[in-house]
């Protein structure tokens, strides 16, 4: 019989180094073919499938639903037969002494997880969770700083909370604990352990001999493409993507992974060993006085600044007026560093290899994505770096609802690294602060970066910093021609986007006619923006469809009917009230009485916001002019228009209709509201949402209603098992209310 496959518990991400065993998909003894899944595990970041890539039969011993196992630890065997269980091969070799008993506290260790790809200790900021607390699934019991941001630690196993825990402000290693779960309250432990001895210390002893440690894990060049698989065996995802971006030859390595996996450490050793020597520092001087111990983001930037060190760089400036590009923002309602970011993407789009990078050795990335890095101040004086993805293929509103919480995060220092890491090109702009002209670094991953500094009587200084490796400099200059002119003429490129308040010296920038729900936002909308705004009516008051016709005054109509239709159930509470009845008149006055002092208060807050209100009717007399009449007449010239009048109530063609209209004996939802009394009788042709609203209220009201609809429910723009419903309710009500579909209106007589 042939030697069992190990089915191991495998790396599904780069920073991964356990993983929870949630379900077997496969039963003992069942038959498995090539791509099968046996089981779901979760790991740092999901739940995942482990598929097999042998056929055979399941065999145990499996390892149990929610354990924790170590990357490449058994979880399972394939046999040749159906076997329940198989016995795990023993050990080769001479077993070595076993190592000293250490006493470590009993349960689940929570340890320093690795949360980027550069990290390799984190700083634990605060604990969320107390000693003795339950933990669930998920919970997030501390907060750590890496050499990024401030992340969450969220556990997967379900527990009390147990020292000894590292003391916040504690420096601990990626991998070692901090913490400890153990399953009853009464095994908690309530002390603390320092991190960079005792516990860490006992916990590498006994596991065995710590594995080397690489010092600064190169970050992955964007649009880099992973070397080939090897000859022989196997290497991990992010091992053939750092080849890739080293250009190491994996055939030539050994791997010191599971099986013999070439691992990321495998390919950084021999890129040491083919590299160059790099040149020799000078001894840095000596600095008086007690320093004190760098921050994680400090310590980031030194290593970034030293690294940029070895880029061959020029610089390169040219004066840009950000007027029209300022006002185009705030047409759009977005703030000028979205505007600057598609500005750059446009110039981008005509210099690729700005957008490249150099890569080691000898080979430049292209990107076709421009993925956008803005310099950003965090609360605590620290820099980051939030990334806009995708500039070039986004409009203005994305960019602004993906940018508004993106640097309300990095100010806090909350960014999660999918949004800070690998930028294609970056953006340093310091003209808030008045600065006449700076230089920004470039970043190992960039070719290029821009610094842009403060207007004044030439013009914004906007400095290129580009890696000559990539760019050379008529390249650079030209870029920078492109993006002068993407800044100082924006109409170009944002006329997808919505159009620009054109310049000149107009009576308003804007002028809206109608005041209605559309008309009235829109112009509290600019003026709030700062642009000039005069607004035309033909009535006394704002309000419009929705106000004076539409959903204010059928609500006065329908509380009314409501109370009518609520007094026909006192009696069943034992309350006796009379019959109600109508009196119309005073209904319509209660009812015009809410659309005045709507009105009114609609009228004030626009004359508040300094909204130019007029009464009349106007008339274009030229591209930029209106004649007005009526209470307000006037001309009036102005920048742009935005008309927002509406439209009358819709007519079918229906023979006799329009006579019925002008005879009175038909309304529409318009004229109404003009009824000097309710009807006794009343069709209603369209079983829409409003046509039943009215249907029911009149009905309330006493008259003898009859629906028309021609298609087959009422109600069609919503559900079919709200109209199902509607037509039971209406069902058990009064005789007095009819509602017939499939019904074609042939005239009306």
């Amino acid at each position: 019989m042939a030697e069992p496959y190990v089915i191991k518990m495998p790396q599904l991400t780069d920073t991964m180094t356990e993983g929870v065993l949630v379900s077997w998909e496969k039963a003992v003894g069942a038959r498995v073919e090539r791509g099968d899944v046996v089981a779901t595990i979760e790991t740092d970041k999901a739940i995942m499938d482990v598929e097999v890539f042998r056929s055979g039969y399941l065999a145990g011993p499996l390892a149990e639903a929610d354990s924790v196992l170590p990357v490449g630890e058994a979880i399972g065997y394939i046999t040749d037969s159906a076997v329940a269980t198989v016995v795990a091969p023993a050990a080769a070799g001479t077993p070595e002494p076993a190592p000293a008993a250490v006493s470590l506290p009993e349960g689940y260790a929570v340890k320093m997880p690795q949360l980027s790809d550069t990290m390799t200790e984190g700083v634990l900021v605060s604990w969320e969770k107390s000693l003795g607390d339950k933990i669930q699934r998920g919970d997030v019991v501390a907060t750590v700083e890496t050499d990024k941001a401030i992340m969450d630690v969220e556990v997967f196993r379900e527990g009390y909370l147990s020292g000894p825990l590292v003391a916040a402000d504690a420096v601990v290693p990626v991998g070692e604990p901090i913490a400890w779960l153990v399953a009853s309250p009464e095994q908690v432990q309530r002390d603390s352990a320092a991190a960079s001895t005792g516990m860490a210390g006992k916990a590498s002893s006994v596991h065995g001999p710590a594995t080397p440690v690489i010092a600064t894990m190169p970050a992955l060049v964007s649009g880099t493409h992973p070397a080939p698989r090897p000859q022989q065996g196997a290497a991990s995802p992010f091992a053939r993507q750092l080849a890739g971006q080293q250009g190491v030859d994996l055939n030539r390595l050994r791997g010191s992974g599971p099986a013999g996996v070439i691992v990321a450490a495998d390919v950084l050793a021999a890129g040491g060993d083919t590299a160059p020597a790099a040149s020799t520092r000078p001894s840095e001087p000596a600095v008086p006085g007690n320093g004190r111990a760098m921050t994680a983001i400090e310590r980031a930037i030194t290593q970034a600044m030293v690294a940029s060190l070895s880029i061959p760089v020029f610089h390169v400036t040219v004066r840009a007026r950000p007027e029209a590009l300022i006002r185009a923002a705030k047409a759009h309602q977005i703030s000028v560093t979205v505007a600057i970011a598609k500005a750059a993407s446009q110039a981008l789009g005509k210099h690729p290899l700005v957008n490249a990078a150099y890569q080691p050795t000898d080979k430049i990335v292209e990107r076709g994505q421009h993925d956008i890095g803005i310099a950003a101040t965090t609360e605590d004086g620290g820099l980051v770096v939030p990334v806009l993805r995708g500039v070039e293929g986004k409009g203005l509103d994305q960019l602004q609802a993906e940018w508004t919480p993106l640097v309300e995060k990095a100010r806090k220092r909350r960014l999660s690294p999918s949004e800070y890491t690998h930028p294609t090109f970056t953006i340093s702009n310091m003209g808030m602060y008045g600065i006449a002209q700076f230089d920004a670094i470039v970043t190992p991953g960039t070719a290029a970066i821009i610094a842009i500094a403060g207007n004044g009587p030439e013009g914004m200084p906007i400095t290129i910093t580009a890696d000559h490796r990539v760019v050379n400099g008529a390249e650079a200059a030209l870029f920078l021609k492109d993006l002068k002119q993407a800044i100082e003429h924006p109409e170009a490129w944002l006329a997808s986007t919505g159009p620009v308040i054109p310049e000149g010296n107009y009576d308003v920038q804007v002028l809206v006619i109608g005041a209605g729900p559309g008309g009235e936002d829109c112009a509290r909308e600019l003026v709030e923006n700062g642009v000039k705004t005069a607004m035309v009516n033909n009535a006394p008051l704002p309000g419009g469809e929705c106000l004076w016709r539409g959903c204010i005054p059928s609500k006065a109509w329908r509380a009314a009917a409501d109370h009518i239709r609520d007094r026909e159930h006192d009696a069943a509470m034992g309350l006796s009230f009379g019959k109600p009845s109508l009196d119309w008149v005073r209904l319509e006055q209660h009812r015009r009485g809410i659309l005045q002092t709507r009105g009114e208060m609609a009228l004030k807050t626009d004359q508040g916001m300094k909204i130019q209100v007029l009464e009349g009717y106007a008339r274009f007399t030229g591209d930029h002019s209106v004649e007005i009449s009526g209470k307000d007449a006037r001309t009036l010239t102005f920048g742009a228009c935005v008309i927002a009048t509406g439209a009358p109530a819709f007519v079918p063609p229906i023979p006799g209709i329009q006579e019925a209209l002008k005879s009175g004996a038909a309304v529409t939802s318009d004229t109404v509201w003009d009824l000097k009394q309710p009807p006794k009788r009343l069709c209603v042709i369209g079983a829409g949402a409003i046509g039943m609203e009215m249907a029911q209220m009149f009905h309330d009201f006493g008259a003898e209603v009859r629906v028309l609809e021609a298609l087959p429910r009422p109600v069609a723009e919503m559900e079919k098992e709200i109209a199902e419903q509607l037509m039971k309710a209406i069902a058990h009500n009064s005789p007095r209310l009819q509602v017939l579909t499939d019904v074609k209106v042939a005239g009306v007589t």
